[in-house]
């Protein structure tokens, strides 16, 4: 809501426009909300897909929905990447084989990362697909966020920032067996 004074006691107040696909974000405040919004969104990869998030756990990227359409995406952009980086790779390494199964399978193409202990405070999660296009939840413990298109100056902001992440994690996650 948008108000402004025109007096010591009079404001005017005007709600502000919904945000709608002409904005270009689709906030969600639900789980529901929020795996729509990563279906949609690794939907549409073009050449690279960025995941910044604590563990993937609550992305629902385990799906079988989610594999299909994460495989059917990079086979359709032979080019296209996948970067993960995540507080904690315990829960995809041992808790979510179909898309543990698919990094395996894919490992020329999909790099993982832990982020290191001065990191760990990093809250906010995110997703970019390459295609201008983000996933943004303001808070890891809260459903709050929303699913933003066509804001290229947001978006690069997000891109820059994971940019940073990843260079700063050394540890990576090895997706073959025995790490070879």
């Amino acid at each position: 809501m948008t108000c402004s004074t025109t007096g010591i006691a009079t404001a005017s107040c005007t709600p502000e426009p919904p945000l709608t696909e002409e904005t270009g974000v689709f906030r969600f405040d639900d789980r529901a909300g929020y795996q729509t919004a990563i279906g949609a969104l690794i939907a549409q990869i073009d050449r690279s897909l960025d995941i910044f998030d604590t563990d993937l756990r609550d992305t629902a990227l385990d799906s079988r929905l989610a594999v299909e359409t994460l495989t059917r995406a990079l086979a359709q952009s032979p080019r296209a990447e996948v970067r993960v980086v995540l507080h904690d790779a315990g829960p995809l390494q041992h808790r979510m084989p179909r898309l543990w199964t698919l990094c395996t399978a894919q490992a020329h193409r999909v790099r993982i990362r832990q982020t290191p202990r001065t990191l760990r405070h990093l809250s906010e999660t995110f997703m970019l697909n390459g295609s201008g296009e983000a996933v943004i939840r303001t808070h890891h413990a809260h459903w709050r966020g929303k699913h933003v298109r066509a804001d290229a100056s947001e978006i690069a902001g997000y891109a820059g920032r994971f940019a940073e992440i990843w260079e700063a994690c050394s540890c990576c996650i090895s997706t073959t067996k025995l790490g070879l």
